[in-house]
């Protein structure tokens, strides 16, 4: 059973429950800690990091340095690291990535196309409806990384970096629907990596 660590990045626990139940859901052993105590021998002690969402907006420079630590997390691990939402943020900005305010704040399903074939969609239709709930995007994919889907309302929908298992999604997998169940096989797919 792979051992997952969960970075809580919102300012109170109820929120990262859903993401810790659906690793569970999906055959992970889950442990979670708050983001001010990220630190890659912690990521490292793991089979896998997933990096929650958060309400900071990554274009201020206080949410930059109060996620300092976990950006350097991040770039100094060895280990896989799904980033969600703001984490997927989080990941492009520590990679020397834009992140940009949007022209208007998403909340629901979108429908997201996939662009590149890759293990993380992999027995998913090319066309899926994703959660977004967000104000802000990654404005384009990061040096290093490729581009694996875009939606109707973000470009850079999913990214991979080339050299490590890291990714990044601006969906909330996690937030899933009977009649939308994509983003739970995402991260059924993700933990399905970890046991490779």
């Amino acid at each position: 059973m792979p051992e997952v660590l969960v970075v809580n990045n919102y300012p109170t626990r109820d929120k990262a429950t859903h993401l810790e139940s659906c690793l569970e859901g999906n055959g992970a052993k889950v442990t979670s800690i708050e983001w001010d105590k990220a630190s890659a021998s912690k990521f490292d002690s793991h089979d896998g990091v997933v990096l929650s969402g958060s309400p900071d907006m990554m274009t201020e420079e206080k949410t930059q340095s109060k996620f300092e630590s976990e950006a350097k997390s991040i770039l100094d691990s060895r280990v896989p690291i799904l980033g969600v939402c703001f984490g997927h943020q989080l990941m492009s900005h520590a990679f020397g990535g834009r992140v940009v305010r949007d022209k208007q704040h998403v909340e629901g399903m979108v429908k997201t196309t996939v662009l590149t074939e890759d293990p993380l969609f992999e027995g998913l239709p090319q066309s899926l409806m994703l959660l977004e709930s967000r104000y802000e995007v990654v404005e384009a994919v990061p040096g290093g990384f490729v581009h694996l889907a875009r939606s109707a309302s973000s470009d850079v929908a999913a990214i991979k970096y080339e050299r490590r298992l890291l990714y990044g999604v601006q969906f909330h997998p996690e937030r899933y629907t009977v009649e939308n169940p994509a983003g739970n096989r995402v991260v059924g797919n993700f933990v399905g990596l970890l046991r490779r």
